[in-house]
């Protein structure tokens, strides 16, 4: 069963049989950061986060998240974020998809008892993210992830705070799902949506244990070999423009703590593996 659109929109570790969490201490000379990998959302049980996350939270001068949070945290962002993963010229969800799939999407919602036809202006990332929501809340799944949980603790701290990306770019980035292969998408959404609580079970475990074999087969594989393209615009050419800054940090005497998404970190493109190639020395916390 294809688990890509669910495992990549939770994001997701490493390369020592011995795993411990999902943290590393990257260095060079006297110079070192850590790269965090993060589970955006969670389930109240899969709490509290490793304390290696606390101890280099408290030892850092500067916290490093995908993107300003501070946006994501408006009130006003959802509303930002449906303009973004709606049509705005004209185009219906039924005019690309066949009539049997949207009839598909329509008995999800009876089934869960939601008003039908919500979904025929969104685009397929939109009613992608619409459905995981519904799965979440019906799972409980409304905790913070790390990345929430240490911008709010860097506010109240008064540490500083920087992003690798614009909002723009991130939602973007995300909006672009599923264009041009609406059907193939979607019939894969209403898949995954399936085994969310599984999926999630499994996701969590390998995060907390630091397994990066397993988020690799679940996550990394499968979105290489079925999905290239997605792969390599939400993954590689991210992870290319995020590398100089991250080796940017290595040359300041600040210690940053950088929270992404740990799809971003494994896999043969993946951050560490490419920040090894260049001869720093990464360490499993």
């Amino acid at each position: 069963m294809k688990r890509f659109i669910l495992g990549f929109l939770v994001f997701l570790f490493s390369f020592s049989a011995v795993a411990q969490t999902s943290l590393w201490k990257v260095s060079i000379a006297d110079q070192h950061i850590y790269l965090a990998g993060t589970i955006h959302v969670l389930a109240p049980s899969d709490l509290p986060f490793p304390k290696a996350f606390d101890k280099a939270y408290k030892v850092s001068d500067i916290v490093v998240l995908e993107t300003d949070m501070s946006e994501i945290l408006n009130p006003n962002f959802q509303a930002r974020l449906m303009a973004h993963f709606s049509y705005s010229d004209g185009r219906l969800l039924t005019h690309l998809i066949t009539p049997q799939l949207y009839q598909e999407l329509q008995q999800y919602l009876l089934e869960r008892g939601l008003m039908p036809h919500i979904f025929i202006g969104m685009k397929p990332a939109g009613v992608m993210l619409t459905m995981l929501g519904i799965e979440f809340q019906r799972l409980g799944i409304s905790e913070d992830g790390a990345d929430t949980v240490y911008y709010q603790k860097a506010i109240n701290d008064g540490k500083s705070i920087l992003g690798l990306e614009s909002i723009e770019d991130h939602i973007g980035f995300i909006a672009e799902l599923g264009e041009g292969n609406e059907e193939r998408y979607l019939k894969q959404t209403l898949e995954d949506m399936k085994e969310t609580e599984s999926m999630m079970r499994e996701m969590v475990l390998y995060w907390k244990s630091g397994d990066a074999a397993g988020l690799e087969k679940i996550v990394i594989n499968q979105m290489k070999d079925d999905y290239p393209k997605v792969y390599q615009s939400l993954l590689v050419d991210r992870n290319e423009r995020w590398l100089p800054q991250i080796k940017a940090m290595l040359t300041t005497p600040d210690v940053e703590f950088v929270l992404v998404g740990a799809a971003h970190l494994i896999g043969p493109d993946g951050i560490l593996k490419e920040l090894i190639r260049q001869g720093y020395s990464v360490e499993q916390m």
